[in-house]
């Protein structure tokens, strides 16, 4: 096996930060359940060995609970629930007395069919939920075997392992640990946002290492653009040594504009917000400085509370109390798509039952989320937005609906009735839009659809995704449309793409006229440094230049030839992404 030579592993970006260290490889916990069947005589002992740890399970699990913030306690309560759930203990025991498994084995099958369940609707956040599951399990048969728990061994390593627990996460950022490395996992995972909360670079779905790092290795971990370098070269490791360097000194200067306006050169000011999925994130942004969130996605709240309007109402409160006095952007549940749920399967969903018209046809869910969102308005500082706007019926119809619930409700209690917006992310929503004007307050610009759809690209097929530029002239003359409407008709205009998380992208909003950002919150700092350096006047004539340009990758090397001498720092350390 050889391991001397530099080796490059890409997986998804889940906590950023730039690392070296050592690695510390733990073991897998990839234990296979006997599937052995016990006499009878040894299935009472049996059973009481999978209560007896169980109970211990609990025991510590509400241990667990007891020092952690509520944002994190809710992943300890659904392993609660699971090792609580009546039917999974039925079926658990009645596996062991009836068909004489051992409990390891019971509890696989048991958990496994829950997996399969949650697998089948291939969901992101269902995946996610799965391999929860699966986690719990090996937890439980540690347990039940005794083992000895995976340890932090040394100071500044690096945790490379095939997925971690919960108390493993939590022991992890009580540590040294400077950055974990985990061959599965997704961005919902409960590790994904533990680590991204208490600020540990992370980079999740490398795939499998074990023949490729031992512990002691040395290792790089860039956080920012999920890539993992084991044994890195000399030049490599100077490299990246010099960058560290610049990132501490860098991040302190963050840290020293955080209270400063966004504001650039010639006096113009910019408002920076934060895009969210989950209300746990509502933290990073507080800390980040953002000035509101500009775009709170829902999807993955509807995979558990679809249906529970108050539930909703308490989460899109909570947040949008917390982030008073400024603004919260509540999108409506954007689903179809890469985002499917039971029961919708098309051959080609992009250009299917997705967004606003998969919520028409759902009417009475689309009903309900209005209502969670008009009762959370409490301090007057919520937004509400319909996805996927293709049609001007769209918006008359949603904004009717809209009214009629806010009529309803306001006969009953007081409400303060939200501003209503629209996405635009399709080019027939941008042509279009000054017919929309009468209906809406503001307008967000979702440049990743709104690319995608303008250039016929799916930016996940690698075969064509070096065609996917935001920064294409033709997706640009659709944004300037839009901002010219809005100036026209005295609506707000915003981007959430990202390329609001682009340094090209940024100086071409503003050149456009773009005022709103939101963003990834950990990049809402580097941004406003960004801005500071510029000048208005001198982003509009590039943003003019750029529309009579050929294509996306002629505008990109104008323009980061323009950030290279304003903040040559911001090139080096992000790149274009």
């Amino acid at each position: 096996m050889e391991k001397s030579k530099e080796i490059l592993l890409k997986g998804l970006p889940i906590a950023p930060g730039l690392v070296i260290g050592k690695a510390l490889v733990w073991k897998h916990k990839r234990i296979k359940p006997s599937r052995k069947v016990l006499p009878e005589k040894e299935r009472p002992i049996e059973l009481e060995n999978f209560r007896k740890t169980r109970d211990i399970m609990l025991q510590d699990l509400e241990k667990l609970k007891k020092n952690l913030p509520p944002r994190i306690t809710r992943f300890v309560d659904f392993q609660i629930a699971v090792l609580k759930d009546g039917e999974f203990l039925k079926d658990v025991e009645y596996l062991i007395k009836e068909k004489g498994r051992t409990a390891e084995y019971a509890v696989y099958e048991a958990i496994e069919d829950r997996m399969n369940e949650l697998l089948k609707s291939g969901i992101e956040y269902y995946r996610d939920r799965a391999k929860e599951l699966e986690t719990l399990y090996f937890d439980f048969v540690s347990y039940l075997r005794n083992e000895e728990k995976r340890e932090v061994i040394g100071s500044d390593v690096v945790i490379f392992a095939d997925d971690i627990t919960i108390e493993e996460s939590i022991r992890i950022v009580n540590s040294d640990v400077k950055a974990v490395v985990l061959q599965e996992g997704g961005k919902t995972s409960h590790a994904a946002i533990i680590l991204r909360d208490y600020r540990i670079p992370a980079v999740f779905g490398v795939g499998d290492f074990s023949d490729k790092v031992d512990d002691g290795n040395e290792v790089i971990i860039n956080g920012w653009k999920g890539e993992v370098i084991i044994n890195p070269s000399e030049p490599t490791l100077e490299r990246f040594r010099e960058l560290v360097e610049k990132y501490k000194e860098e991040a302190k200067g963050l840290i020293e504009i955080k209270d400063l306006p966004t504001i650039t050169t010639d006096g113009r000011g910019i408002t920076l917000m934060a895009n969210i999925d989950l209300p746990e994130e509502i933290s990073l942004v507080l800390e980040e400085g953002a000035h509101g969130i500009g775009l709170f996605r829902t999807e993955l709240l509807f995979y558990e509370y679809g249906d529970d309007e108050k539930e909703q109402e308490g989460i899109y409160r909570d947040i949008c109390e917390q982030i008073y006095p400024f603004s919260c952007i509540i999108r409506a549940f954007d689903l179809g798509g890469d985002k499917v749920i039971k029961g919708y399967r098309e051959k080609n969903p992009f250009l299917g039952l997705r967004g606003i018209r998969l919520l028409l046809e759902e009417e009475e869910r689309f009903r309900k989320q209005i209502r969670a969102v008009l009762r959370a308005n409490v301090k007057g500082n919520v937004k509400f937005m319909i996805p996927m706007v293709t049609t001007l019926w769209e918006v008359k119809r949603s904004r009717a609906i809209f009214l009629e619930e806010a009529r309803k409700l306001s006969e009953k209690e007081e409400i303060k009735l939200p501003d209503f917006g629209i996405m635009v992310e399709v080019p027939s929503a941008a042509l279009t839009i000054n017919s929309m004007a009468d209906y809406i307050d503001f307008v967000s610009i979702g440049t990743n659809d709104l690319t995608q759809y303008t250039l016929a690209v799916d930016r996940r097929n690698t075969r064509v995704s070096y065609l996917f530029h935001h920064t294409h002239p033709a997706v640009l003359r659709l944004i300037k449309m839009v901002v010219d409407a809005g100036r026209e008709h005295s609506f707000r205009v915003g981007v959430c793409g990202e390329i609001s998380s682009d340094p090209v992208g940024i100086i071409l909003l503003l050149g456009l006229g773009i005022t709103e950002l939101s963003l990834t919150p950990s990049l809402v700092l580097q941004t406003k440094k960004l801005i500071r350096r510029i000048s208005i006047e001198e982003v509009e004539k590039l943003a003019e230049g750029a529309l009579s340009l050929a294509d996306g990758d002629e505008v990109t090397r104008v323009v980061l030839d323009y950030i290279k001498d304003r903040a040559p720092d911001i090139v080096e350390k992000y790149g274009h992404f």
